[in-house]
């Protein structure tokens, strides 16, 4: 009678197979994930950009006419209330913090241009 399966030094070969590739690609998927999440933090920036140049849009009359300074500073809250930002929790995916409402995005004016800032530092 013969035995069928397999022996234990060809259950070892492919274990040990399975660990190099695993050990290969753990690295490589890691370090996706890691740009993914980078990924979605600098699109809800622009995300926030935009709606803040959308916002500079609708009340271009009413910003100060300067240049070279601050022409207005905003909170998300205020985005959100004024509907250029959909009513939704932002978050930091790489650090899973929650992006709160106050937080501040700067509309300046440089040489006759407009630039967005957010985050600002404190």
């Amino acid at each position: 009678m013969k035995n069928k399966g397999f022996t234990l030094v060809e259950l070892l070969g492919v274990i040990v197979i399975l660990g190099i590739i695993g050990t290969l690609v753990t690295p490589l998927v890691i370090n996706l994930i890691n740009e993914g999440k980078e990924d979605v933090n600098a699109m809800q920036q622009e995300t926030v950009k935009r709606a803040a140049k959308n916002y500079a849009n609708a009340h271009i009359y009413s910003l100060e006419d300067c240049d070279n300074c601050v022409v207005a500073t905003l909170t998300l809250r205020d985005l959100k209330d004024e509907g250029f930002l959909e009513e939704k929790e932002l978050k930091d995916i790489t650090t899973d913090a929650k992006i709160e409402d106050s937080a501040k995005v700067q509309i300046k004016k440089e040489n006759g241009k407009y630039k967005y800032v957010f985050p600002v530092s404190n």
